[in-house]
């Protein structure tokens, strides 16, 4: 049935496209992309890139990668404002996905099984975003070790994007979105003095936490801020000097909380106070050459430095009654997440024309250096003294990445050609020392070189089809090799989980075959796709130890494979109206015959759009069909149980915005309008179906946009 109708959808848009195939407008203009070194259309791109506006993403009052990312098939964010964020695409998940923000990677999350549910991927402000491009598939041949699963694509604006022809441009603009309570107030002044253009962008916020649908999660206040500094500096034509200096910091603050497990039994709790801050500080300086007369046609070489800090500190009065007698207890407990990058990067664009052959070609080198800590620290005060208690889930790390690619895209009449290579040498080396809790840990040495080919042919000047492959590539990670995390207090399975000093470097090959139709009035994007990985790093049960405490292992395993399609549609109706469509489905299981935990139902949207001069108006109805392709899960204690599966559900999310001649501009949105109570499968991915209780999306909200132009 769904085919059926996908079917009848498409061919009413080509029916009705013909009538206006004399017409000379074309009101979609071509979207370029950059996420693989090389400009292209988003149409003549062999692959599937989402590209989202930074602008469109203001409009819409969303402030955090949840809300930025969502209403695309394949691609979804957990979490939320006040909670970690974590990215899945085609059913690939935490640190298989590579971020990078203006070329430099982002962050880590970190937790376990790649759930990143202590620490997130969220560890940057959207208020200056340009563009986020979301490639969808491996893309180690371009990004490196990390791009298993996708990247994520994240370009800020620069002055030359506020000022244009001006020398002077100051905005400040207003968001509140009900779905965090969040007030958020940004501005960014740009300014041109002779040969250099500067750009200050702030921004501050404050709210709670994203609020479920009974809105009884515990009260989470949320408060933070990002500033940035850029210039850039124009030598002549042919040489640019660039430098951004940026901080971020979002702070967190509960009051209400349970007690935690303790090994001589339950206590209830009488007062809670945790506080979680993020803080993020990055520095770049590079340069940007484009010679008249040179074997390359561009350089853009860059040398940073970032350092994310995580820091939670919990403080936690629990008490119960033991022969009669009230005991109380304190536990102190600070967490601590480091993430450091020094690198130095280099990329080159080359252009050949040979007549019917044409090479476009991208080469470059970076060498990175990353350094990660988990150390933490539990103070407990009783009835018995003082203990103090200092353990880290991973020992201390280092990494170095030296990578090197090439990529040709070759056009040969109708064809076009792309190939690239990447080779990318890595190490793991621990802290001063040389075990973790008793277990030896060592060097642990990689490289891999990452293909990618694709085949397209321009059938006319609207249409071609596409065949790719490309191959993924993630070194051990350092949680993961390194890990030692002890279970011993969970009552019945309690259980430990050791470092393995064996573990290989993770690798996927993904297939797509793809159509692309643009005429400037409808958009027809298809494509199915199958990853296959290999190495696959997953915990296994390994024995048990003395004391009888089971033994697990992060290991590789083969087998995995994920699999799906997607299908979006965009067609103008006529110069006012315009209307699109967006469906996709992921599947996959393990060589078990498991279902992977991340992939997703038949998912989709329709969108009804109406534009008259400075205002837009749109309808879009979100949906998702039922989800029971779950796999094994286990209780809190380690006790084999049913995994939550979801029911179908639809939304109905409306909007405007409108643009004043002096200068202003408001939208206001309502999302989930008839108030609908669901659960995303996405969001309980992997849990017991026990634990869904407060997994349920918000009910309606609303958020607001203005911003004003000086």
């Amino acid at each position: 049935m769904k085919f059926s109708i996908l079917s009848t959808a498409v061919l009413s848009v080509l029916i009705n496209n013909a009538a206006f195939a004399n017409s000379d407008s074309n009101p979609y203009g071509e979207t370029i992309v950059t996420a693989n070194i090389i400009e292209q259309p988003l149409s003549k791109v062999a692959g599937s890139i989402s590209v989202f506006d930074g602008d469109e993403i203001e409009k819409k009052g969303a402030t955090e990668l949840y809300d930025a990312l969502k209403n695309e098939p394949g691609v979804s964010v957990s979490g939320g404002a006040g909670r970690p964020q974590n990215i899945t695409i085609r059913g690939m998940s935490g640190n298989r996905i590579a971020i990078t923000m203006d070329g430099i990677k982002t962050s880590d999350g970190y937790g376990a099984l790649d759930l990143n549910d202590k620490v997130g991927m969220n560890s940057f402000d959207l208020s200056n975003v340009k563009s986020i491009e979301v490639v969808k598939g491996a893309s180690s041949s371009i990004h490196g070790s990390g791009a298993i699963g996708g990247a994520v694509i994240i370009t800020t604006k620069d002055a030359s994007d506020y000022l244009k022809d001006d020398d002077l441009y100051l905005d400040v603009s207003g968001t509140y979105t009900g779905i965090s309570n969040k007030y958020k107030v940004a501005s960014n002044l740009a300014f041109r003095t002779g040969d250099t253009e500067s750009l200050v962008n702030m921004a501050y916020w404050i709210g709670e936490e994203t609020r479920n649908f009974n809105q009884d999660l515990y009260n989470r206040d949320v408060d933070g801020y990002s500033m940035a500094y850029s210039v850039n500096h124009f030598v002549n034509e042919s040489v640019m000097f660039n430098a951004k200096v940026d901080y971020f910091t979002d702070n967190l603050h509960r009051v209400e909380g349970s007690a935690s497990i303790q090994k001589d039994g339950k206590m209830e709790i009488v007062t809670f106070d945790e506080q979680t801050a993020t803080d993020g500080f990055g520095l770049n300086i590079g340069m940007v050459l484009t010679p008249y007369d040179s074997w390359f046609d561009e350089m853009k070489t860059k040398v940073y430095w970032r350092n994310t800090e995580n820091d939670s500190n919990t403080n936690r009065l629990m008490t119960k009654k033991k022969n009669g007698v009230q005991e109380y207890r304190r536990q102190i407990k600070k967490q601590l997440f480091t993430d450091e990058l020094i690198g130095i990067g280099s990329d080159f664009v080359s252009m050949m024309d040979g007549g019917s052959l044409n090479h476009q070609v991208a080469y470059g080198l970076s060498m990175t250096t990353n350094s990660y800590e988990r150390p933490n620290n539990k103070v407990t005060l009783d009835s018995n003294g003082y203990k103090v208690e200092a353990n880290s889930p991973f020992a201390p790390a280092t990494s170095y990445n030296i990578g090197t690619y090439i990529r040709d895209v070759i056009g040969i009449n109708d064809w076009t050609i792309t190939g690239g290579l990447r080779f990318d040498a890595h190490r793991l080396t621990p802290g001063s020392d040389d075990q973790i809790s008793g277990f030896s840990v060592k060097n642990i040495e990689s490289n891999e070189l990452s293909p990618s080919l694709s085949f397209s042919y321009q059938f006319t000047d609207e249409l071609n089809t596409y065949l790719s492959y490309n191959h993924g590539y993630r070194a051990p990670s350092y949680d993961k090799a390194y890990g030692y995390v002890s279970h011993e207090f969970i009552p019945l399975t309690p259980f430990i989980i050791i470092p393995n000093m064996d573990l290989e470097a993770e690798t996927s090959d993904s297939f797509e075959l793809g159509s692309k139709y643009n005429n400037g009035r409808t958009q027809i994007y298809g494509a199915i796709f199958y990853q296959q990985f290999q190495n696959f790093i997953d915990v296994k049960e390994v024995g048990q130890d003395a004391s009888g405490n089971y033994l697990k292992q992060y290991q590789n395993v083969d087998g995995v494979k994920t699999y799906g399609m997607e299908l979006s549609v965009e067609h103008r109706l006529d110069e006012n109206w315009s209307t699109s469509f967006k469906t996709g489905y992921v599947d996959g299981k393990d060589k078990d015959g498991d279902y992977v935990r991340s992939i997703t139902p038949w998912e989709g949207n329709v969108k009804l759009t109406y534009e008259l001069e400075e205002l837009t108006v749109y309808s879009l109805f979100d949906w998702a069909g039922s989800m029971n392709r779950t796999p094994a899960c286990a209780t809190d204690i380690g006790l084999k149980t049913d995994c939550a599966a979801t029911s179908g559900w639809g939304v109905l999310d409306m909007g405007a915005s409108y643009y004043f001649s002096s200068g202003l501009e408001i939208s206001a949105n309502v999302v989930n309008l008839f108030d609908r109570a669901y659960i995303r499968y996405q969001d309980v991915a992997g849990i017991s179906s026990s634990a869904t209780k407060y997994s349920t999306e918000p009910g309606r909200y609303f958020t607001f946009n203005a911003k004003y132009i000086f």
